[in-house]
């Protein structure tokens, strides 16, 4: 066992003797990450669903995809006034295509246990 490091060197730090801040000494700084790493279980599938329906449930999907098919998926604050859509019916639009690829992954990997994905910050 041991943990890597990569990027502009790789390498493997000593194992048991070296922490992952060593590079500290050699005037390293901490950056603040680029990307978040994600990782769901097949475990959760009802639960996914069960969210699924609570947003579909909401109304906010229909009304959102209604908008977007009347604009070829542009829209404006008018635009949204018009169509009755608020922000939060954007963002839980915007959530259930997350969650809907989420579902049709696992939909069509049935042998795999995980999904995981890394999200830019």
């Amino acid at each position: 066992m041991g943990r890597y490091y990569n990027g502009d060197i790789d390498g493997k730090f000593m194992f048991a003797v070296q922490p992952s801040n060593a590079g500290e000494r050699f005037f390293a700084r901490e950056t603040e990450p680029e990307y978040i790493e994600y990782e769901i279980s097949r475990d959760n599938y009802s639960e996914i669903v069960e969210e699924l329906d609570k947003i579909k449930a909401s109304g906010s999907v229909d009304r959102v995809q209604d908008m977007f098919d009347k604009t070829d998926y542009g829209w404006n604050d008018t635009i949204q006034k018009e169509n009755g859509v608020n922000d939060e019916d954007i963002r839980e639009y915007a959530d259930y295509q997350l969650g809907m690829k989420i579902k049709v992954w696992f939909d069509e990997n049935p042998e795999e246990n995980y999904l995981n994905f890394m999200a830019e910050i």
